[in-house]
């Protein structure tokens, strides 16, 4: 395999996440300028910390190959993360930037994660945009199994592909679930984890606001599960790496059309 060089608009940044081999890590994931989703790793977490931050909706230029892995999913690429340009942003806090968005997202928008499922066994899919017609519930649940063995081995590597010490990522000991119907008349409805940065952000920051867990949840079904549903909201979905289960990595929430 050879590297190629590809445009993308970053559209999702999962939770950095620990890896023994490339140490704390973000997955992405994007649309190409042809209109093709594709999942990009592994990024370094300092990649987007402070001044260095390269935000959603930017479109980059990268070098990577189509990645070897485990379930050979079909949108998945390996990346030289030293190679990666910000070109240039979609502008935030506008009308008109959701619409130049929805210009791209909307497109690739499936009818279901049903429709996914089927795709997944014929052609490894395993990224997708879908719909949810009814949000059911949203739960916030203690992590099983999280014990001092699990946050040696975070600690550890925190380094470097040279060696060098890098920020401690700081582990999430929650599960975020939200419980919905999709677009499919047919669904019995689904509960998916949600693995958008934005949201395990949010807790991470707020749960110093707010010591009392109970004002901490009230809060936080305010802003994702109450505010949510007054947008016209959608997933981006994707597989887990080695369990192959759908997961919610990325929330896209324009303002209702009229």
């Amino acid at each position: 395999m050879t590297y190629e060089r590809k445009t993308v608009l970053l559209t999702v940044k999962a939770y950095p996440e620990s890896s023994k081999k490339y140490g704390a890590c973000v997955c992405t994931a994007g649309i190409t300028e042809t209109g093709e989703m594709i999942r990009l790793y592994p990024i370094p977490f300092e990649t987007f910390r402070g001044g260095k931050n390269i935000p959603k909706y930017s479109w980059i230029s990268v070098e990577c190959e189509k990645a070897s892995e485990y379930l050979n999913r079909k949108e998945s690429y390996h990346v030289r993360y030293e190679t990666i340009r910000v070109l240039n942003q979609i502008d935030t806090g506008h009308d008109r930037s959701w619409k130049e968005r929805n210009n791209h997202v909307l497109p690739i928008l499936s009818d279901s994660l049903e429709e996914l499922e089927k795709k997944a066994t014929f052609d490894n899919t395993s990224l997708g945009l879908i719909k949810p017609r009814q949000i059911t519930d949203f739960t916030i649940d203690e992590k099983e199994g999280a014990n001092d063995q699990e946050r040696e081995i975070i600690k550890e590597v925190q380094l470097t592909l040279d060696g060098e010490r890098r920020t401690e990522l700081e582990s999430i000991e929650y599960n975020f679930r939200y419980h919905f119907l999709c677009s499919n008349p047919d669904c019995r409805g689904h509960n998916i984890m949600c693995e958008d940065w934005e949201m395990l952000e949010s807790w991470r920051s707020w749960k110093r606001n707010y010591p009392y867990r109970e004002t901490l949840i009230e809060k936080f079904k305010n802003r994702y599960l109450y505010e949510m549903v007054k947008r016209d909201l959608y997933f981006f979905v994707g597989t887990h790496s080695r369990f192959n289960t759908w997961l919610i990595i990325g929330l896209y929430y324009p303002p209702l059309r009229e």
